[in-house]
């Protein structure tokens, strides 16, 4: 069927194309603003090692620190730092709130919370727990904090929370999930139209 039907059809169907791209917008406008605020802090961190350069491990060991940092032994250890600081936190939101990504050999490790000063101690802990634990945290139990075989180059530290759900995110959003909406819409009106082609068939083969 050429696309200047399926135009056509789409333009006698403005309201069935139209209506979920609507809905979906001002739900997720809605949400934005009633949603509470949440932050984030982050940090870049190079990560090579600083040993036993045999192996082309670096990478490897970029690879792994995210999933590393959203494990449970690392939110324990995390929960521990936050406790001797005077910050009271659960391993499970801990885990919760931090995050990680590499490209690379550099590591991006964030924290999200509702709290912009927890938000940027969780991200420091993390910075600091990567540090000082070293190779261990990839299991190795020769890495002791003197000796930890791992280098960690801080390039971006620690910095100030930022709102990440502010409306101009929830103007991104709705957007987006109007444009997703349009889609959907498109597709009720075409199976709409192709419904009432398969009726009037059905009707003409009956002498309907």
């Amino acid at each position: 069927m050429p696309v200047a039907t399926y135009i056509s059809i789409l333009r006698h169907r403005w309201l069935l194309v139209l209506t979920p791209a609507i809905i979906a917008s001002v739900i997720s406008l809605g949400v934005a603003f009633i949603e509470p605020p949440r932050y984030r802090s982050s940090a870049d961190l190079l990560i090579t090692r600083s040993e036993d350069r045999r192996f082309d491990t670096e990478d490897a060991l970029a690879y792994d620190l995210p999933a590393i940092i959203k494990g449970v032994p690392f939110s324990i250890e995390i929960s521990s730092a936050l406790a001797r600081a005077g910050i009271v936190l659960s391993p499970e939101q801990a885990r919760a709130a931090l995050g990680a990504s590499n490209r690379r050999r550099v590591v991006q490790i964030w924290a999200e919370t509702g709290d912009p000063a927890l938000s940027e101690a969780l991200t420091v802990a993390a910075v600091e727990v990567v540090q000082r634990r070293g190779l261990a945290l990839w299991g190795d139990p020769s890495a002791t904090p003197e000796r930890t075989l791992v280098n960690v180059v801080v390039l971006e530290p620690p910095g100030p929370a930022v709102r990440t759900n502010d409306w101009r995110a929830g103007v991104v959003s709705a957007a987006l999930r109007g444009l997703a909406g349009l889609a959907v819409g498109a597709l009720i009106a075409l199976g709409a139209y192709w419904r009432e082609i398969a009726h009037a068939s059905s009707d003409r083969a009956t002498g309907g």
